[in-house]
């Protein structure tokens, strides 16, 4: 056992103004499983920097469901920024109050570019704190977060993302807990190193030295820190050997994530994935340029789904010019549109973190072609449960392979289901949750 491992015994297959809402009943709770009344319930105070509801994005899809696996078996709390007005509407605060104790969301600050928006960038540069806290930084959050912390006694902080770290670093008396995505710097600095502009690799490579720093230090000033699979525990475990981590694996709803073999098209490949993120937009500029032209030279009836909002200018000529790329544009679900596919591509060249777009496609079977970063983290074998290509060319040839035998694309499929239901399934990953932090506490010690 490393000495800073916590153990957690899962199953082997495993605007400075608030928006002002009132607590619910506890008969309002939906859905509250029959292990909810356990003696070690706890109070849970969850902070993340964007509602969680509706669903957007890989980010939400994650915090909505360990939130409300949460909430159904312990009393949380949830004190979010919002980015949007429907984040903060009726609808979406009164889905998050059927299962939460208390809702209140606050304005983050704009993210447009405004006075204020470079205002926080040149802060930053002055900073020891990198952009991406500053760009998140909200005095009256960090106000409210003390206030709650003050007024109720909470067994659990759990700060849902590395930007928020200002708002818990400084807490006294509290366990708290920080989850990181992806190794941080690790994600910048790759991005710093596709990026082509001389100013903009200059900031990125800073911002990564800064990253670093950060997760270098806060990890051991805080009581657990949260990763998504065991290679990010590794790269964490050497940057800060004081800190404490357990993973808590992203997951899929394989309930609703299932095969229909009756809706794959037999030439359609698919990409999931939204382009206000800069990874997903280098992503697919690469896979058209360097990947598609060769498959539809071997497979001329091949067309492409591209999934995902905020589609840039660049993609929609590539579009117009070839009838075969299909632009949805931003679904409410991208199910169908996985379930269509042949083949999922997701030719991802940086980043971190494990790609839920990834276990989603494996949950419904699908025949995966990816880069190493886009299987990064997750717990599968190439040729086995998805099929890994660097190259363009073997890119091409794998996808091209899948497309003509329909054995191997249903073999590899259905392993990728199978390790999805006994690894990856939200149910689990919530109870293993649930269970580490009502015996985390009893393990650790609080850091002064």
């Amino acid at each position: 056992m490393r000495p800073n491992q916590v153990i957690v015994p899962v199953r082997e297959v495993n605007t400075d103004q608030p928006v002002p809402l009132m607590p619910i009943e506890n008969n309002k709770r939906l859905n509250e499983p029959s292990h909810a009344g356990l003696s070690n319930r706890l109070k849970i105070l969850f902070l993340t920097n964007r509602g969680p509801y509706p669903i957007k994005d890989g980010q939400t899809r994650r915090t909505y469901n360990i939130l409300k696996g949460l909430a159904l078996r312990h009393e949380v709390h949830l004190l979010s920024l919002y980015e949007s007005p429907d984040e903060a509407g009726f609808e979406s605060v009164e889905h998050l109050k059927g299962f939460c104790e208390r809702v209140e969301m606050l304005p983050a600050p704009p993210k447009a570019l405004s006075f204020a928006m470079v205002a926080r960038l040149v802060r930053s540069l002055f900073s020891s704190d990198p952009y991406t806290v500053w760009r998140h930084y909200s005095r009256a959050y960090a106000r409210q977060v003390q206030v709650w912390v003050s007024a109720m006694s909470f067994d659990v902080v759990h700060c849902d993302i590395l930007p928020l770290t200002y708002s818990v670093r400084d807490l006294k008396g509290a366990f708290r807990t920080l989850t990181d995505h992806d190794v941080s710097y690790l994600k910048t600095k790759r991005l710093a190193a596709q990026t082509r502009n001389p100013a903009l690799k200059l900031f990125l490579y800073l911002e990564a030295m800064k990253l670093k720093r950060l997760e270098s230090r806060i990890f051991s000033k805080l009581e657990l820190g949260i990763v998504v699979s065991e290679l990010d525990r590794e790269h964490l475990e050497r940057l800060c050997p004081k800190g404490r981590f357990a993973v808590v694996e992203n997951g899929v709803d394989v309930r609703a994530f299932v095969p229909d073999p009756d809706r794959v098209e037999p030439n359609a490949l698919a990409w999931v994935g939204g382009f206000h993120h800069s990874p997903n937009c280098d992503a697919v500029k690469f896979f058209l340029e360097d990947i598609y032209p060769s498959i539809k030279r071997e497979r001329a009836e091949a067309r492409l789904y591209v999934v995902g909002g905020g589609v840039p200018d660049w993609l929609k000529r590539y579009a117009t010019g070839d009838p075969s790329i299909i632009l949805t544009g931003y679904v409410d679900d991208p199910l169908p549109y996985i379930q269509r596919a042949a083949v999922f591509v997701a030719p991802i060249l940086s980043g971190g973190g494990t790609k839920l777009k990834v276990l989603e496609a494996m949950a419904v079977g699908k025949a995966i072609v990816s880069t190493s970063i886009g299987v990064e983290g997750i717990e599968g074998n190439d040729e086995e449960h998805f099929m890994v290509a660097d190259r363009p060319a073997v890119f091409a040839d794998r996808v091209v392979s899948i497309l003509r035998d329909l054995f191997l694309r249903e073999h590899i499929g259905a392993n990728a289901r199978r390790r999805t239901v006994e690894k990856y399934d939200w149910e689990s990953i919530c109870e293993a949750t649930s269970r580490l932090y009502q015996t985390a506490g009893k393990r650790i010690d609080y850091v002064d």
